[in-house]
């Protein structure tokens, strides 16, 4: 049997957005182990028979001794596991595993990029310079295949020749489960709009805020949920003064992390995510299963998934204007959200289902 090693950034990240990709692939008869910074969920995870080896790694630091000394312990573990494939999640993975890969030998190693997120739109030019370069330098010393999740950031890598391209595919998502994430009826008495991803500002949280006061008001009959919690390694995370001030009104309801979204779902209309930039947003793949239309931005990753007045609305980011033209049109207009929700299952079903994902990983896996 063969042997795949996953490097993935946190245990909660790989239970949330991986877990169900990875036991497709164990039934496609790969031995699976994860690479991971341990909180709360390893038990949980070993559950699926997929081991699981603690790597503690901070997020954000460029230190070069604690970079070099976590390299060398991924390098201990592969060389000690000999595995067949690393697929490695996150820029910070993919450098020190593919360096660690190179180092031990490995046959075969993936390189999902998950989003470029801050570091790449960053106005700090020479950190931007920096990470850049140690990606390529990572990504060429071991010849790989590399996965983006959207069109922006495959012409990224081709412009900026950032590694090999033969060997660079888009690779939108981990899948969804039609079958688990699915329809359900609309929920009777006022419309609910559903913000679901980490707090910070980069996702649009201040420009929805500001819109949710300026239609309530307008007497506009609605609520909204929140669900996340603030990231206190993010340097725009929201801080607790903020979280609470909204928690003060009336119309705002903080759930903080949800583990169950399923049962969520059930519960609201619409769902609404004005980010400034996104990988492939795994919370939008889920809404559109279900059924629910979607508020987003025109920016990449959000117009992957979204359609513009087919299942959902585009918007152009840090628009508070355009936030509380498209929640209005939403709000009062019911047949306009049950076709928009029909048309983002079609969407999903057709373009994102797991069964897909699972196949296409497994035909780069052989």
């Amino acid at each position: 049997m063969r042997k795949i090693i996953y490097f993935v950034s946190e245990d909660w990240v790989f239970l949330n957005h991986r877990l169900e990709l990875i036991k497709k692939i164990k039934a496609g008869g790969f031995k699976v182990m994860l690479i991971t910074k341990v909180t709360d969920f390893k038990k949980e995870i070993e559950k699926h028979n997929i081991k699981v080896i603690g790597l503690k790694a901070e997020r954000g630091s460029l230190n070069i001794r604690k970079s070099a000394k976590d390299i060398y312990k991924i390098f201990k573990i592969y060389q000690k596991e000999k595995p067949n494939i690393v697929h490695h999640f996150g820029i910070r993975q993919i450098v020190h595993g593919n360096i660690a890969a190179k180092l031990a030998r490995v046959k075969k190693s993936c390189n999902s990029i998950i989003g470029l997120g801050s570091v790449f739109i960053s106005s700090h030019f020479l950190k931007r310079f920096f990470i850049k370069n140690i990606l390529r330098f990572s990504l060429f010393l071991k010849k790989s295949y590399v996965f983006v999740q959207n069109k922006d950031d495959l012409e990224f890598f081709k412009k900026n020749k950032l590694t090999y391209s033969k060997e660079l595919f888009l690779v939108t998502g981990s899948g969804i489960d039609t079958k688990k994430f699915t329809t359900n009826k609309e929920p009777r008495g006022k419309i609910v709009f559903l913000f679901a991803s980490r707090l910070i500002k980069d996702k649009g949280i201040l420009e929805l805020i500001n819109a949710i006061k300026e239609l309530k008001l307008k007497k506009n009959n609605f609520e909204v949920f929140i669900a996340g919690s603030p990231d206190s390694q993010n340097p725009s995370s929201i801080t607790n003064q903020q979280l609470q001030s909204w928690e003060s009104l009336n119309y705002i309801k903080y759930l903080g992390q949800v583990r169950n979204m399923i049962d969520l779902y059930k519960k609201i209309h619409v769902v609404i995510l004005p980010s400034y930039r996104e990988g492939l947003p795994k919370g939008l793949l889920e809404a559109a299963s279900c059924g629910k239309p979607i508020i987003t931005t025109d920016v990449p990753g959000c117009r992957e998934i979204v359609r513009n007045e087919i299942n959902g609305i585009l918007v152009p980011p840090k628009d508070t204007n355009a936030l509380i033209n498209a929640m209005k049109k939403l709000i009062n207009n019911k047949k306009l959200r049950k076709s928009m929700g029909n048309k983002g299952r079609e969407i999903i079903k057709k373009s994102f289902s797991i069964k897909t994902k699972s196949q296409e990983l497994i035909n780069f896996y052989k």
